[in-house]
């Protein structure tokens, strides 16, 4: 970051992981490269919060931490930091403030060496956060003289659809980059870590970014798979080259089309991605999205048919008198042709194998079913918490089955049902077969020849 070789930076992390000394750290550093490269002390930086109280409570307490030994020093009532060296020349000048609404902007206006924003993203219902103009405005105002303007951002794990993850992980920006801070270093004591996760028991959401280190999500009920862990579940994976590919396919008449797609390898069950298009039908959702990616994953099973299996929504197979061409199950067959099977009707039917696949170890102390980050995120986000059973007002779990309509994220969990039952990942494996291997023809009950020419004595029926 003070190389000038990354313009903006985000650190996430959860509590007690030291974000705001690193943020403190990044500042230093570049005051000894800047005065190194002829620049002038101090420099000047910007540390904005949602509210002016936030640094009272949380930066004046990092930054007096005897970790420093006193040479961060406050003044002007804690709205000025300077760190100075055995009482030294200042070599930063940090100036801290709230943005608490739309007029609070112009103190992001000033021009200054560097720009830091502490916890963007809103924690609870009390906090606002901050606003990817705010981060703009500050970023332009990055502009005193100096061999590199650095512009960071310190804060616990966002809303997965918050700016900061958008920007910095899901879809970043150029010239930005994002760090995880460990969960395992932590200046947070055994007991401070139990205390937050007691206090936050009952808000998964929260327990989840602030404790776990983990994006949030809408958790809005009892989840449908207890069982997943993305500690265990999610992994990197790459295709199997040659092998089958196992298609689950979710439609029928919703407007949300989903397809997981899934491969047996050895005693995992790997999920190579997770697929939706909305709004769509099977047509655009085939032709636009499910082929060209495994034409550029899994190209083979274009080549060769039988090494598809598409495990189906029954409700694919609808047919309209008025027109020939509107049943989805033989769009599907035309635009991608494999073998196709109908998917389990019933929930017991759907879910079970899911159940009995997530609780399954593999025997090298991990778990079969691995999800790749990537190429399943937005079904990662549905198993952790997008997916929940029908809740009522009081919160009390109406009936076992997953709340509807709740897109995409019931049509993710439908369609791994799917490509998992296909996929039978507690029926042992079938021994590979050598080249030129046929199957002996089936004993059929009945023989019609049998009936036209009765056994005789000594021959065989």
């Amino acid at each position: 970051m003070t190389a000038g070789d990354v313009d903006q930076v985000a650190l996430f992390g959860p509590r007690g992981t030291g974000k705001t000394q690193a943020a403190a750290g990044v500042m230093i550093a570049h005051a000894q490269k800047h005065v190194a490269a002829g620049g002038r002390l101090p420099t000047k930086w910007l540390g904005a919060a949602d509210t002016f109280e936030s640094h009272r409570r949380k930066t004046h307490e990092s930054l007096l931490d005897p970790m420093w030994r006193g040479a961060w020093e406050l003044s002007d009532g804690g709205h000025v930091a300077v760190f100075r060296l055995r009482g030294g020349p200042a070599l930063v000048k940090l100036h801290l403030f709230g943005i608490e609404d739309s007029a609070a902007l112009d103190r992001v206006r000033a021009q200054s060496h560097g720009l830091w924003f502490e916890e963007p993203a809103p924690a609870g219902v009390l906090s606002l956060g901050l606003t990817e103009r705010a981060w703009a405005i500050g970023v332009s105002s990055c502009r005193l003289p100096t061999y590199h303007n650095p512009k960071i951002l310190t804060l616990n794990y966002p809303h997965v659809e918050h700016w900061t993850w958008r920007d910095f992980v899901a879809d970043p920006l150029p010239g930005t980059a994002a760090f995880r801070a460990p969960r395992e270093e932590t200046y947070a004591t055994t007991g401070q870590q139990a205390e937050w996760a007691r206090a936050l028991a009952g808000q998964k959401d929260l327990l989840r970014r602030l404790i776990e280190g983990r994006p949030g999500i809408p958790i809005l009920g009892e989840l449908v798979v207890a069982g997943f862990n993305e500690d265990e579940h999610v992994r990197s994976v790459r295709p199997a080259r040659g092998e089958p590919v196992y298609i689950g396919t979710d439609g029928g008449e919703s407007h949300t089309w989903c397809s997981v797609v899934l491969q047996r390898v050895g005693p995992h069950v790997d999920v190579l991605g997770a697929l939706v298009s909305s709004p769509s039908g099977a047509r655009q959702h085939y032709a636009s999205t499910l082929v060209p990616w495994l034409g550029e994953h899994t190209p083979w099973v274009l080549d060769d048919p039988r090494l598809a299996l598409v495990i189906y929504d029954p409700a694919c197979d609808t047919e309209d008198p008025g027109d020939v061409d509107s049943n989805p199950l033989a769009t599907m067959q035309t635009l991608l042709p494999a073998r196709y099977l109908p998917g389990p009707v019933s929930w017991p039917g759907r879910l079970n194998p899911l159940f009995a696949l997530l609780d399954d170890g593999d025997g090298l102390g991990g778990r079969r079913l691995r999800i790749d980050p990537y190429g399943g995120k937005g079904l990662i986000e549905a198993l952790a918490g997008g997916w929940y059973l029908s809740v009522g007002q009081d919160g009390r779990i109406r009936k076992d089955t997953p709340a509807k309509p709740n897109h995409p994220h019931e049509d993710y969990g439908d369609a791994l049902c799917y490509a998992v039952a296909g996929a039978a990942p507690q029926a042992p494996e079938r021994p590979s077969r050598k080249p030129g291997w046929k199957a002996k023809p089936p004993r059929a009950d009945f023989n019609p020849f049998t009936v036209l020419d009765p056994p005789r004595p000594g021959r065989r029926p």
